[in-house]
């Protein structure tokens, strides 16, 4: 177990990664608006998350987005007037649900502005190495960890 060294929460490394997250997200927005894409960042991470899964439904979506349902909806609903998903009816464990497609037109969107997002993400971070990202994503995933151990002992 660590020992919290900080005595104020702007010290600690929440508070840290709070900062880089909120800005991350401000600087990428930004500049995927300057894209003109017809759709916003958020609508693309959504769109984007959506094509990597053959059969996601509304649910796991809200919790790989990290959305509420009512977010996750709304952000349905205008992809789906938008003409960039569709959605199949079918059923889990006896449960009717649909499950979410990216359409041709959705997937043109995902492949022509992915490879910039990506050179976006690169230009922000000049100065981390690929072995300090990948240092970074192990103690994330070691951060997700304890954090859901910690959760699942509470209940």
């Amino acid at each position: 177990m660590i020992k919290i060294k900080k005595e104020h929460y702007i010290d600690t490394i929440i508070y840290s990664i709070d900062r880089i997250l909120k800005s991350l997200k401000s600087e990428l927005r930004q500049k995927f608006d300057s894209l003109n894409t017809g759709i916003t960042s958020e609508q693309f991470v959504v769109l984007d998350t959506i094509s990597c899964y053959k059969n996601i439904y509304q649910q796991k979506l809200s919790d790989i987005i990290m959305k509420d349902k009512s977010n996750t909806t709304r952000i349905i609903k205008v992809l789906e007037q938008k003409g960039l998903i569709t959605k199949e009816y079918g059923t889990i464990n006896k449960r009717l649900v649909y499950f979410l497609k990216v359409t041709e037109k959705g997937k043109a969107i995902v492949k022509e502005n992915m490879p910039k997002m990506k050179n976006f993400i690169t230009e922000i971070f000049t100065t981390i190495s690929d072995s300090e990202i990948e240092l970074l994503h192990g103690l994330s995933s070691k951060f997700q960890a304890d954090l859901a151990n910690t959760l699942s002992n509470e209940e």
